[in-house]
């Protein structure tokens, strides 16, 4: 699945388990199991329920802005009255017959006893209660008037020298930098006063990057006694709301919290040994912050199973909950004065949007004052994948990027010169930096073990051989080379690996799709690679290869390959693939906000932990780890914002986002240069939201740009603006939205901003133009000033949402630009980050049903899908041809007892292709798009980390009008496959008509799956001429009006024909007749006839018979069985006879061929002699040859024939035969005029 754990992935490896395990850290492991919300066997299940009141953070809010100032016992007695409606929510549930208790949790004193027994009932920055409750009781809860909403208590995961300097971190400090707990020189910026929130895995105290004293927190629920003044210097408050103790069993608090806050240290470099002259001197961000840690993740609640794919317990989100409410509260839970919080840390994360529990809480106390930092998550490099809490409206959302320490952290390979190294010399060939390249391939990016082996600085190449079964007996040839590996199910990285060392590989790169794998521990450099970039390899091992089918197992390439340690020459900042990408559910946002280094960064781990037991391995010392993680990105920002905070602390926490925001840069390299701009060369807005953030900058920001709101709902200023999804697709119309932006004085100087645009992504496409109202702004000292930003699409030129980006590269449409505002003496530049997401056009009335459903899930494999109806679960559900919008929610409100449940979604269309998935880690999972076909779609829920799981899908279906019902053509005939036939490449559609409709398109297509408009009309028929030849599709859409524009509806059924274009002929000259069973009665003549065809190589289809004249003595005789009902008597009205289907099976007249017989009646009431004149037609096929005359049979005679005669040569209607008629003798003669 897409996952935000803390190690990327590594926790797979069971070796390293082992290890740690071995290393001493047992005890993490088997402590008696913590009080759990979960699932017991009577079908009780633990939520969250939100209630309609407004927290205290938000009603606090709205009296300020209604200009009353709220005392913190004014806000207290308005919590209270919130706790009395809870209770009375409570006698609610108990008078409706639900059995519901409250969530508590026992918090622990050091020595295990029970300090006090928390309730998680929630009133500040959040108006709910944790509830156990029974499962089948949820939907009635939903329904009580006081309920807003009811929330699964989803588990949410912990997202995992040089990064410090790279953010531009100590250029704020002082003079004389305070780094360690000794320095007070109290001049500069490094944390002074501010007081950090690290909700994680708790935070271990004692260790040397906070000072090492031994000396404990003051407990959150202990009362205020003397001995709460003797607390740590560091950690000045704990919480534990996991687990039996406070301390930090895994150890990625620890590592967050050094991040930020720790004070100057020294690891061990690279011999692993402390205390010589290669140590690391290290420091947090903020190294005088104080530090407040929340244990809201459960080192111990796991299992064997999870440990091979999830290596630390879920964070409750109850549990995250109630550590935000009480982090920003004056007063703990039992209502003792404490601390509070000027910044949360959250480095942790899941699914979900801005309505989730911890995304609401969090966001509420960024309104409360507090500046609010969440991991956007590990789940890139796809759209989509941030989650909540980072997700919150007023949240900061971190995603991470790479930074000079990290420059090794992505290796490269790229293919040698065939003569670069020969194919017969073995071993690892170095240094192999200056080796020729080949031409026509591209440095491809590697992905190294960390903890592995690695390269040498001067590059290491050699042949390849190509590993396609991992599994089976390795071939001898890769004795001495590099190992190519297409990983197999079964087999994990560590196994293929040491596989390849005992074969004898020099090197390995195998197949993943993952990204960096941490601890991995190797003998020989190894590294994974994308499939995609591994298959060029795979094609490029032979030059005869077709690209068609893989060589074989242990072929050895014609090409070496150099394996590199760096994956370019020279650092540039990148973010990272593993990084969680926006756009943020419901698009109101940009996310995610900003970036900061992420990858292997460097800081402190409790020895005693399993992250130490790693370090042992990796790092050969336990205090001190490399990890890679949006987990290690947030505290980068965190502590950025402690010094923002003591720089300006009038500053709100959205002026510090819009500051932040407004001064990062695209990644930039070792010297400090960013990134260009362009689509080619920078990151996307939805990958690094405003850039890299630069302390410096931030701090000493002169004014400041974004979008005002009202503080509470939106933003007060936010540096980012998201216009959202807009229906503008194939609206048919050109449309604009615009947004103002302000930009404020903060330095009381002034100055003047010239305004820019710079491309990030699809501005380049035609018919996209955005445009802003003015080229500066002047700002008065202290003053605002405003302009506008344009965003122009052209809904008519662009029809499809996907478009060609270039390479042969089709992707959706997201415009992407920043506005840069550079100051006129170039003392400052601060730019704003702009997203447009191109939604189809919608229709003006669209109605919306809702379907619920649920299933389970009996026991999850890691997503493989071994099973149907036990790793998955399919479940069916219909969407007619009205339906353009399809949105599913997926939940799970039981946790089974003693695990973290965790299941993905697919979505499959009528064919069964996944159409969409939502890989979040805890849940929820949520996809949104639009379809196009009617069907049976399927929601698939694949098991990744769990029992049996009940989940719920909500499935949102948005219609439109149905579509028109579109008639069959007719054609000129239908063939013997039963399909019309045009011969003249005219056509007339018909459908039935759509209420609104202001308009119908007719859409053809050559090859039954491109459509293109051919006709728009205005009523329900159309007539199409000179349609090409071709078997031709056709559908029709109407048009009726939109949201914005015009809205196209769903196609229509589709009709064919196939349209032979040729020239009606007459082919009189080339048939003869024959007539028989003559009859007259009652007035009626009637007879029989039939044609032959005299050609010898004349072959038409389509024939008629047209009687054209009719002559007798009163004028009385006319045609009574025509095909077309025509009278015959003149060629006015002619009657037409077809003979087409009387032809043979190929429906063609050809030389010699005799017709079937045909019916032909006259009306004679005179009882009176006649001639009537005959045409015959046909449609040219085929050149014409000798014709012969050929006697009448029954007594007819020949209608002629032409010797020499051709099908070119024939003039349309020229000939006629006349037959004479004498009803009384009941004979008939032809003759050819």
């Amino acid at each position: 699945m897409e996952r935000t754990d803390m190690l990327t992935r590594a926790s797979e490896y069971r070796l390293i388990l082992v290890l740690v395990i071995l290393a001493g850290l047992t005890f993490a492991l088997l402590r008696s199991a913590p009080t759990k919300v979960s699932a017991t066997g009577t079908g009780t299940t633990s939520v969250i329920v939100e209630l309609r009141d407004d927290p205290a953070a938000i009603y606090k809010a709205r009296q300020a802005k209604s200009g009353v100032t709220v005392s913190d016992d004014a806000l207290q007695s308005y919590r209270d009255q919130l706790r009395t409606s809870q209770d009375n929510f409570l006698n609610a549930l108990q008078a409706g017959g639900i059995s519901a208790s409250v969530v508590s949790r026992a918090v622990k004193n050091l020595d295990g006893s029970v300090a006090a027994t928390v309730p998680l009932r929630y009133t500040l920055v959040y108006d709910g209660l944790a509830l156990n409750v029974p499962a089948s009781s949820i939907a009635a809860i939903a329904q009580m008037p006081q309920v807003k909403s009811v929330h699964p208590d989803t588990k949410l995961y912990t997202s995992l020298n040089n990064s410090v300097p790279y953010i531009h971190a100590p250029e704020v400090y002082g003079k004389y930098a305070e780094l360690t707990q000794f320095d007070h020189f109290n001049e500069g910026y490094e944390g002074q006063g501010i007081n950090v929130a690290i909700i994680d895995t708790g935070v271990d105290w004692t260790h040397p990057m906070f000072g090492g004293d031994p000396t404990p927190p003051r407990l959150g629920v202990a009362p205020p006694t003397p001995a709460v003044t003797n607390t740590n210097q560091k950690v000045i408050y704990y919480l534990p709301l996991a687990d039996e103790v406070a301390s930090d069993g895994f150890g990625h608090g620890t590592h967050v919290a050094s991040t930020v806050a720790g004070y100057l240290a020294k690891a061990p470099g690279p011999d692993g040994i402390p205390g010589t002259a290669d140590d690391i001197s290290l420091h947090g961000v903020a190294p005088q912050a104080k530090i407040m840690s929340y244990k809201v993740c459960s080192d111990i609640e796991t299992d064997v199973y999870e440990l091979s794919g999830v290596p630390i317990g879920g964070c409750s989100t109850s549990n995250i909950v109630m550590a935000i409410e009480d982090s920003i509260s004056p007063f703990t839970l039992t209502l003792q004065p404490k601390p509070i919080a000027h910044v949360l840390n959250m480095s942790l994360g899941g699914g979900g949007g801005p309505d989730e529990p911890s995304a609401v809480a969090a966001s509420n106390a960024a309104i409360n004052g507090a500046v609010v930092v969440a991991a956007s998550g590990n789940s890139g490099p796809g759209d989509g994948t941030t989650g909540a809490p980072a997700a919150g409206v007023h949240v900061i959302s971190v995603g991470a990027t790479t930074h000079p320490g990290a420059a090794g952290s992505s290796w490269s390979t790229d293919l040698l010169q065939s003569s670069a190294v020969n194919v017969n010399l073995l071993g690892a060939v170095t240094p192999a930096k200056s080796f020729p390249a080949a031409s026509g391939y591209n440095r491809l990016k590697l992905f190294p073990m960390l903890g592995g082996t690695g390269l040498p600085a001067g590059s290491m190449a050699q042949h390849y051989v190509f590993i396609s079964d991992p599994l089976g007996q390795w071939p001898a040839s890769v004795r001495g080379r590099i190992a190519l590996i297409k990983s197999a199910i079964g087999a994990t990285i560590f196994d293929e690996v040491m596989q390849a060392y005992n074969a004898g590989a020099v090197g390995a790169i195998l197949f993943d799709d993952r990204g960096t794998v941490n601890g991995v521990k190797t003998l020989i450099p190894a590294a994974t690679i994308s499939p995609e970039d591994g298959q060029v390899l795979v094609d490029a091992l032979s030059s005869t290869d077709t690209n068609g089918v893989d060589p074989a197992n242990g072929a050895i390439s014609e090409l070496p390959v150099r394996m590199n340690p760096t994956f370019t020459d020279s650092f540039m900042g990148e973010v990272a693939g593993f990084s969680s990408r926006g756009p943020v559910e419901g698009f109101g946002q940009v996310k995610p906000d900003i970036s900061a280094p992420g990858v292997q960064v460097l800081a402190a781990v409790p020895p005693a932990s399993v992250l130490g037991g790693l370090a042992v391995v990796l790092e050969g010392a336990p205090n001190y780890l490399h990890l890679d993680g949006t987990s290690m990105a947030t505290p980068h920002m965190a502590g950025t914002a402690a010094l923002v905070k003591q720089a300006h602390l009038d500053w709100t926490p959205d002026i510090i986002r819009t500051v932040l925001i407004n001064t990062a840069t695209n990644p930039r390299d070792q010297a400090g240069t960013p990134k260009g701009d362009g689509p080619t060369v920078a990151d996307s807005i939805i990958a690094q939201g405003g850039g890299l953030i630069d302390v410096r900058e931030a701090v000493n920001a002169k004014a400041l740009m974004g979008v005002a709101g009202d503080g509470i709902e939106q933003p007060g200023i936010l540096g980012s603006h998201s216009f959202g999804e807009v229906p503008v697709i194939n609206n048919r119309t050109t449309h604009t939205e615009t947004v103002t932006v302000t930009v404020r004085d903060l330095s009381g100087e002034g100055g003047t901003y010239n305004l820019a645009i710079a491309n990030n992504r699809d501005l380049q496409i035609a018919g996209i133009n955005v445009s802003l109202s003015q080229s500066s702004v002047t700002l008065q000292p202290n003053g605002t000033a405003t302009y506008t930003v344009n965003a122009t699409f052209d809904g008519d030129r662009i029809r499809d949402a996907v478009v060609n980006k270039g390479g042969g590269v089709f992707e959706p449409i997201q415009m992407q630009w920043f506005v840069t505002a550079k100051r006129s003496d170039n003392a400052e530049s601060l730019r704003m980050p702009f997203y447009f997401k191109p939604g189809q056009s919608l229709p003006a009335n669209a109605t919306t049903q809702t379907l619920t459903q649920t299933g389970t899930v009996p026991v999850g494999d890691a997503g493989s899908q071994t099973a149907s109806g036990v790793t998955y679960a399919d479940v069916p559900f219909d969407v007619d041809a009205s339906t353009f919008h399809v949105e599913a929610t997926t939940s799970w409100l039981t946790i089974p007892d003693g695990s973290m449940p965790d299941v993905d979604y697919q979505l499959l269309d009528p064919d069964g292709h996944v159409i969409a998935s939502s890989g979040a880690a805890g849940g929820p999972e949520h996809v949104s798009l639009n379809v196009s076909r009617a069907g049976t779609y399927t929601h698939r829920v694949v098991g990744y980390t769990n029992a049996a799981t009940q989940f719920t899908i909500t499935t949102l279906l948005t219609k439109g009008p149905a579509p028109t019902a579109l008639g069959a053509i007719a054609g000129d005939f239908t063939n013997a496959q039963g399909k019309p036939v045009d011969f003249d490449g005219n056509l007339n559609l018909s459908w039935q008509a759509v209420g609104g409709a202001t308009a119908y398109e007719v859409e053809r297509s050559t090859d039954g799956t491109n459509y293109s408009v051919v006709a728009s009309v205005t009523g329900t028929s159309a007539s199409l001429t000179n349609e090409p030849n071709g078997q031709l599709s056709y559908r029709v859409r109407a048009l009726t009006p939109g949201q914005i524009g015009t809205y196209v509806g769903a196609a229509s059924n589709t009709v064919s024909v196939i349209v032979d274009r040729r020239s009606e002929v007459d082919i009189t000259s080339l048939v003869s007749t024959a007539m028989s069973n003559v009859t007259f009665t009652n007035g009626v003549f009637s007879l029989d006839l039939n044609m032959k065809n005299n050609s010898t190589a004349t072959y038409v289809p389509l024939v008629n018979l047209n009687v054209v004249r009719i002559s007798s003595t009163s004028g009385t005789v006319s045609a009574k069985n025509a095909d077309n009902g025509g009278s015959g008597v003149s060629a006015n009205a002619p009657a037409l006879y077809g003979y087409s289907n009387l032809l043979g099976s190929d429906q063609q007249f050809s030389p010699a061929e005799t017709t079937g017989n045909r019916n032909v009646q006259f009306n004679d009431p005179a009882s009176e002699m006649f001639t009537f004149d005959v045409q015959v037609t046909a449609y040219q096929s085929g050149s014409g040859g000798a014709g012969s005359n050929a006697p009448a049979s029954g007594g007819g005679t020949s209608g002629g024939g032409t010797n020499g005669s051709s099908s070119s040569s024939l003039l349309p209607l020229t000939k006629v035969m006349r037959i004479t008629v004498n009803p009384l003798t009941k004979t008939v003669a032809a003759k050819l005029f």
